[in-house]
């Protein structure tokens, strides 16, 4: 059985940057362990929110259920691309 290719993805998050949506955040990508590649956080790029840009390296499935997990939090929104 062949698995599925691994693709490299971008993940923007935004979120109000008053801790709790971070602290959540967090909690999502503890369950990803192995996909993040690069992690670059903005935590006041705009009043009031933040910015959380990821490099990840997973199979398109995974790269989804990240960003739909990501995107049920609220106060954050969330785009994902695979390149």
């Amino acid at each position: 059985m062949t698995h599925p290719p691994l693709r490299i993805g971008l993940v923007g998050v935004v979120f109000e940057a008053d801790g709790q949506p971070l602290r959540n955040i967090e909690v999502v990508l503890a369950g990803f362990p192995d996909i993040e590649v690069v992690r670059m956080s903005v935590p006041r790029c705009a009043p009031g929110s933040g910015l959380l840009t990821l490099v990840v390296n997973a199979t398109t499935d995974q790269i989804g259920a990240l960003a739909g997990r990501l995107g049920m939090i609220e106060a954050v929104r969330v785009k994902s691309i695979v390149l």
